[in-house]
């Protein structure tokens, strides 16, 4: 464990060797104060910090500096069940991996608060950093930029990020993506006497240097393995889920990181010193704390899915043969505390909660609302803010494209209207450098119609056709009858249903009907006699073909065409020149 540790120390001071300027990073880097006095009182009348601990708050400075025997301290973490003093686990747990308070972020203390109550509350023994290794991993939170050159170095501020080891079969919980600004509710606090009320190690700005990070008991750790045991018989046997925990210390208005006098599993009623106050919330009220620190689905009927521990529900007496802590470690009842007039920790509700900040952290800041402000304003809505397809290209375009079975893809916005004239073609175009005239082929128009619109109405009696009323268009071939009964198949293929694949597909030339099916054409019209070939030659008064061929050869072969009984059978056209 020791070697472990001064690897890692040595990685972590390579990192600050990096190079990279700490001057241009603004990614977790200290940003100032902005607590205000009414912020530190709220903190005395809520008892998270004792009348034996005096606060200052910082001045015009960015990074803290705080005189001799103060401490930093930051009101997100007071907001996430931590105290002064600070618990022993927590204490613990800072020397054990070299960290200092500025290293956990908000949810981090969340995290950690979750911990412990699970262990007192539901197991009834005390928290072990052997336990919280084995559920939980800690990585480094390293400045992002692609610039910073590797290794890149930690940030300034909750550089150590606390997660769910992978594999862990411990609830998992899901902390506020807006706790970005917490940072920026730093301030001093120090003893006024002898005894020691805040139990933190002093101040350093170094990084962490990630002694122990790597520690995992695994199943080394005897306890651990009956815990996880026993955590996974709760769990099949009740309704246990991760809104229970957060729900337990909620409720019982308790910080699971203050120094208390006994375990939750000992906890009495409203006189217990442990408290920040003896008065009760209600399932509203716990839920809307639960939204200030996490995310959380829990709704406003909430029920428990198992009842956490406490002096009216003892552990059983099969959980204290399998863990003896819970009897060892057992204090007894404390001195009662008498009950509050009013509640020192209310819920309130604030019109100008901005990201970063929960609301408890932004008291003073501005008045609270009424009590009877409906809770749509609490938990706001997000929508998204981009457009849908159906707005950009209209429901028609999208119909179409599910039709096709292609992507919704929105039009190109440089394109141009379907009705617009085709762009200009240039008339030379480089070609292996050189300017060369392009060929330019004249396109193909549709003919247009003239004169009145063409009307549809019903067949007429009697008519025995196509429903096109309008006159074929000239020199066209007249169109065979087909018969209305139906056709045995073709010569030589195959009846299949559906269509037919490549490779048996007829050709349109070999597509004939057997002798007795084939419908009589009728006689092709006679054609008058044109000397004119097409295009406006004679072929008649052509030099070439009249020298090569003769007079009577010329005339035959336009008598052929004139008649209409030559044939395809000359693969090449005949060459007039």
């Amino acid at each position: 464990m020791e070697s472990d540790g001064g690897q890692e120390q040595d990685a972590g001071s390579s990192s600050q060797a990096s190079g990279a300027d700490s001057s241009e990073i603004t990614r977790g880097a200290w940003m100032g104060s902005s607590v205000s006095e009414y912020e530190i009182d709220w903190l005395y009348r809520s008892r998270r910090i004792p009348e034996g601990v005096s606060c200052r708050i910082p001045g015009d400075e960015i990074e803290p500096v705080p005189n001799p025997g103060e401490y930093v301290v930051f009101l997100a973490h007071f907001e996430r069940g931590f105290g002064l003093p600070a618990s022993p686990f927590f204490r613990s747990f800072l020397d054990f991996y070299k960290l200092q308070p500025h290293h956990l972020p908000g949810n981090a203390i969340f995290y950690l608060s979750c911990y412990v109550t699970f262990m007192e509350a539901y197991i009834g023994i005390r928290p072990t950093r052997e336990t919280f290794a084995r559920f939980f991993a800690l990585r480094i939170n390293s400045v992002q930029g692609l610039d910073i050159p590797k290794p890149k170095p930690p940030v300034q501020c909750g550089s150590c990020i606390i997660g769910s080891r992978q594999g862990s079969p411990f609830f998992k919980f899901s902390g506020l993506e807006s706790c970005r600004l917490w940072q920026g509710t730093f301030f001093y606090v120090r003893n006024n006497g002898a005894a020691d009320l805040i139990d933190l190690p002093p101040f350093d700005p170094a990084p962490p240097t990630k002694t122990n990070w790597s520690y995992n008991p695994k199943e080394s750790h005897n306890e651990t393995n009956r815990i996880i045991r026993f955590m996974k018989q709760r769990m099949k046997d009740t309704n246990l889920c991760s809104d229970d925990i957060i729900r337990t210390f909620i409720s019982r208005r308790v910080l699971p990181l203050k120094r208390r006098a006994h375990k939750m599993c000992e906890m009495y009623g409203p006189g217990d010193p442990t408290k920040i106050t003896g008065l009760p919330l209600s399932k509203k009220d716990v839920v809307l704390k639960a939204r200030q620190i996490c995310q959380t689905s829990m709704p406003e009927d909430w029920e428990w899915g198992l009842r956490p521990l406490s002096s009216t529900n003892p552990p059983t007496q099969e959980a204290k043969d399998r863990f003896p802590g819970i009897e060892s470690d057992k204090r007894g009842r404390c001195r009662k505390r008498g009950l509050d007039k009013f509640d020192p920790d209310p819920v309130i509700f604030w019109r100008d909660l901005k990201m970063g900040r929960t609301p408890a952290a932004r008291l003073g800041k501005a008045p609270p609302e009424p009590a009877d402000v409906p809770s749509a304003n609490v938990n706001p809505q997000v929508h998204e803010h981009v457009a849908p397809l159906q707005a950009e290209a209209g429901q028609e375009f999208v119909d179409k494209l599910m039709a096709q079975g292609q992507k919704n893809k929105t039009p190109a916005s440089d394109a141009g209207s379907s009705q617009a004239p085709p762009a200009k073609r240039f008339r030379t175009e480089p070609v292996a450098g050189k300017v060369v005239a392009m060929r330019r082929h004249k396109g193909k128009q549709m003919p247009t119609a003239t004169g009145p619109a063409l009307k549809l109405g019903p067949r007429p009696e009697g008519s025995a056709g196509s429903a096109r009323t309008s006159t074929p268009p000239p020199h066209s071939s007249p169109a065979p009858s087909v018969p209305a009964t139906p056709l045995p198949p073709l010569w030589g293929a195959q009846q299949v249903r559906g269509a037919r694949p490549l490779h048996r597909q007829i050709p349109a030339r070999r597509r004939t009907l057997p002798p007795l099916q084939r419908p009589k054409t009728p006689a092709p019209a006679t054609w008058a006699p044109e000397k004119n070939l097409p295009g406006g030659r004679n072929l008649l008064f052509l030099p070439s073909l009249r020298r090569r061929k003769g007079k009577d050869f010329l005339q035959d072969r336009a008598g052929s065409f004139r008649a209409g009984k030559h044939r395809r059978r000359h693969r090449k056209p005949l060459l007039l020149r």
